[in-house]
Parts: structure tokens; sequence; C-alpha cells
């Protein structure tokens, strides 16, 4: 193993937001369009925009932290310099527990798309469906590890390269949909507007293509970035634009595809509406629409498309997720040497790590893996409510610290943010919630198992500073049991829900904002960090 070296800032302002770009633009972009059209009919188009809306609030206030701390593993770590280990580390699990399903289940899919052709039906049992339900057989899992190897094998040699690899990705994943949209929007038709009106499940369907129909949970790929940014050159530039950046592109190409998807449907498959629209097959609803309008070289595209995305993905997903397991370690919770860096400036021991699990994952789920994907979106979404907290104590234990991203109406917009985060965990529903309580009491265990084996560990934690975080989550938990999404039981009513779940959220976000470390302990925890990464008073320029 190399000697242990800092992470090095070798990715600039394109590289960082092609990042979050690219863990957006993923397998999710071939069926998104329909998904979101058999809730909302066309009035899908506005459910991007406002979505992205939505994100750009949590993007915004995880920016001004970022450029003002640019760490590793972000997510986990920032919660650490507001309110002490204990948040870092119940946070950073969470992520983590999220984060490490995210290259099994690329990888997965991308296999599935591949299985597609006769000359790869080998890697699976039975034939393909390309949403989850076929299960891998011994060579393809063994097909899978290869994959997972490259993965780790082109972060291993350097975030500079992977950053190079990903951008020249990622520009391929946007320009074959914009062909795609292009050549749609070459039919566009008003037919099946006017068949059957703009809006035909009024706003309950807007709603419920941002929630059920996954509009909401596509842009949540612009975390990678986060868990980049202490590799970023000019952090105080490269951040916000990359953070912010990334989601605005995203929702510029997912709104004007929609729109394309919308106008290319044959209104004669409308007879019993938008929700009975059934453009399936193995290749998704993009290649079904293209290959009946006669575009049968650009459902091919499509096909490409569906493998290149999940690859880039998995690719973005194993740089962070190494990233997130540093943040875990540094905060107690992992043995330390995990949070080692090579003589190339990568987490190599972390990816190995990550490595393993995934591979466990694949064997364990390779029957029924799309219940991966329930522990992915919501475990990472739960972890992303110290974001809104953490930049707000902050200005107020480090008033005078330097900021070289400063957001203007802090104070309303960081509780924006946070009844952001709230509502999007509450339409999770309580399906996913309930299972993620299992990961959750795994991880109280480990942390157990570790301060019984260090009992200095504990006094470190600050846990008057964690006292508000097991009754948010059981809040949350209860609400989405007596909500109206995932499997609750529908004693709320709609809109009633949301304001519930709001007023929640903002009586907690104040209880958290006030169990904030005292400031000399913020300012020491700051002056570490910088230390550590061999910084004087300001961030780099």
């Amino acid at each position: 193993m190399d000697e242990p070296q800092a992470p090095r800032r070798s990715v600039g302002t394109i590289g960082l937001t092609f990042v979050a770009v690219g863990g957006v633009v993923g397998s999710g972009l071939l069926f998104a369009p329909l998904f979101a059209a058999q809730q909302a009919g066309p009035a899908a188009i506005l459910a991007w925009p406002i979505a992205a809306l939505m994100l750009v609030t949590v993007a915004l206030v995880f920016a001004e932290v970022s450029a003002m701390l640019p760490v590793v593993g972000g997510l986990g770590r920032l919660p650490t310099f507001s309110h002490g280990p204990g948040v870092g580390v119940a946070i950073g699990w969470v992520a983590w527990v999220g984060y490490v399903t995210a290259a099994p289940i690329e990888t997965q899919a991308m296999l599935e798309y591949a299985s597609n052709d006769a000359a790869f039906r080998w890697l699976f049992t039975e034939d393909a469906s390309a949403n989850g339900s076929s299960a891998l057989s011994l060579p393809g899992v063994g097909a899978a590890a290869v994959v997972m190897i490259v993965f780790t094998a082109i972060n291993a040699y350097g975030v500079a390269l992977f950053a190079r690899i990903n951008t020249a990705l990622t520009w391929v994943k946007l320009i074959i949909p914009v062909v795609i949209t292009i050549a749609l929007l070459t039919h566009f038709s008003t037919d099946p507007i006017r068949e059957t009106g703009f809006s035909p499940s009024g706003t309950t369907g807007v709603l419920s293509a941002i929630t059920t129909g996954g509009v909401v949970f596509a842009f949540l790929g612009f975390r990678h970035a986060l868990d980049l940014a202490g590799e970023a050159r000019r952090p105080q530039r490269t951040i916000p634009v990359a953070l912010v950046g990334g989601i605005l592109i995203c929702a510029v190409l997912f709104t004007l595809l929609q729109l394309a998807f919308v106008g290319a449907v044959d209104p004669s498959e409308l007879d019993v509406g938008w929700a009975g629209l059934d453009k399936g097959g193995a290749n998704g609803p993009l290649a079904a629409i293209l290959t009946g309008l006669g575009m049968t070289a650009l459902a091919k595209l499509v096909v490409a498309d569906a493998i290149l995305g999940p690859f880039g993905a998995g690719l973005v997903s194993t740089a962070s997720t190494g990233r997130l397991a540093v943040a875990v370690a540094e905060n107690g919770l992992f043995p330390r040497m995990i949070s080692t860096f090579s003589r190339r400036g990568v987490p190599l021991r972390a990816m190995v790590l990550n490595f393993v699990v995934g591979m466990v994952l694949l064997l364990a789920f390779r029957d029924g893996w799309s219940e991966l994907l329930s522990f992915n979106s919501g475990a990472i979404v739960l972890s992303m409510c110290m974001g809104p907290i953490t930049v707000v104590a902050l200005r107020r234990q480090l008033p005078d610290h330097p900021r070289p991203f400063r957001i203007p109406g802090l104070g309303v917009l960081a509780r924006v943010a946070f009844v952001v985060v709230g509502l999007i965990i509450y339409w999770t529903g309580w399906e996913t919630m309930s299972k993620l309580t299992i990961p959750i009491a795994v991880g109280f265990v480990v942390l157990g198992w570790r301060v019984a084996r260090d009992r200095g560990l504990v006094r470190s934690l600050a846990l008057r500073s964690l006292a508000w975080l097991g009754p948010y989550y059981v809040g949350l938990l209860a609400l989405t049991f007596a909500g109206r999404f995932g499997g609750g039981r529908e004693w709320l009513p709609l809109g009633i829900d949301m304001l519930v779940v709001a007023a929640f959220s903002l009586v907690m976000f104040e209880w958290a904002v006030s169990s904030r470390l005292a400031d000399e302990e913020a300012a020491i925890a700051v002056a570490d960090v910088r230390s550590e990464r061999g910084e004087g008073a300001a961030p780099e320029a």
C-alpha cells in the first residue's frame, strides 16, 4: 500500500460540474419521461423545473458550507463542524448505506440492458427486464465483479484521470439525449395534448410526477460533486457552479426531453388516458416511440446510451462512495486506516471496502436487486437534512470566518431547503422508511461496538448536539406511516399532509440549530481540519 497522502486538488469547474451531471443523467433518463407522463399527462413538463428549483435550494446551502470547508466526503463530514462527531457518525453512516448500493445498482442496470442482445443473454438466468426483476446468473455475477473492478481501477489511478474519463462520458450521455430530443421534436404534435387536455390530473398529477413519478429523485445525483469538493481547484467558484449548474443543466435537458416525448405520442394510444400509456419493452419507452416513428437507428442509439449511462453513473458513484467512507472513518465509525489516501491522492482502502460490500450486496440481492433502490434513495435524502442546519449554525458559531460564497437571505433559504428535504423524505413513503430502519439499527450496533472498544470515543460524540436527530427520524417515520405515499395508511389528506410535514420540519430545524456546538468547539474543529490540509486562514484561491 502506498504511504498516506492528502487528497489532491485536481478537479476543475467543468470536471466537478460534470460529476454532478454524470450522477443525474443515468439509466433513469430513459424511463422518466414515461413515468412522469403517466402521472401528470402533458403537465409532466412542469414537474422537472419545479423539482429542480426545490433541489437548487438544497444545493445552495451546501454550496456555501462546502466552499467554506471543502473537505472530502462532505455529506458525512460537514455536520461534525457544527454539531460534533456524534451527528457526523449518524449522518455519515446513513449516507454510506445509500451510497454503497449505487455502484451495484448501476452495474446490474448496465448488464440488463446489454443482455437484450442475444450474445449476452448468459448474464441472467432469464430474459432481462431492465427493471430489476431478473436474476444474475453466476457468470453474470462474475461479469458484474469485472465491471466494479474497472470502476475501482479507474478511480484508483487518480482523481484527475477519473475527472477526464467522466467528463468525456458525460458529454456522450448529454449528446445522445439531445439528439433524441431534437429528433422527437421534428415529429412534435399538439394532438396528444388536445386529446386529454394539458393537465388531466390537475395539481395532484404534477405532484405525483414529482414524487412517485421519480422526477425529484432524478436530481439527487448532484450530491456526488459535494463529496469530491475537497479535491476541487478554486473551491470558492468551482463548488457553487458545479452544484447549482449541474442541476440546472439537467433540468433543461429533462424538460425538453419530456416535451418531445409528450408531443410524439400517438393520440390513438391515449384511449384510456395517460395513466394507461404502455410504452414498455426491454429497451424502454424512448426506444419504443422512436421505433414506432421509423427511426430505428436512433432507437439503437438509445440502447447504447442505456449502457453508457449506468457505466458513467457507476464510475461517479465509486468515486464519491470512497470519499464518504473516508468521512465515516474520520468520524470514528470505521477504522482509521480506511481514511488514508494513496500516493495518487485517492482513498484506495475505502474503495476496496466499498467494492467488497458492493459484491456482497450483488450476491444477496441478485434475485430482487430493485429492493436496493429504496435504501439508496431514502438513505441519501435523509442524510441531506444536515446541510441547511449546518450552514445556519456555522453562521452563528463562526460569523467572521471567511466565506468564499455567501448566500443572501440564508435564514429563509435554509428553512425552505430543510422543508424540501422533509417533504422528499415523506414522499419516499412508509415502505422505504421502514426498511431504512434496519441499517440504521445496524449502525447503532456498530457504534456501540466501537464505543465498547474505545471508551474515550463516547466523550467526543457531543451527545447533546445529537439528541434531536432521533425524534426527527421517528417523527418522519410516523408521518410516512400516516401519509399517502409508499404504503402509508392515507390518514392525512393531500395538502394537509404537506403542511404538517412543513410545520414539523420547521420545529425540528429550530431545535437542531439550537443544539449546535459551542462557538469555541466549532472554531477548534474548523482549525483542526484546516491544519490537516496544511492550509492557512482562508481557502485556496
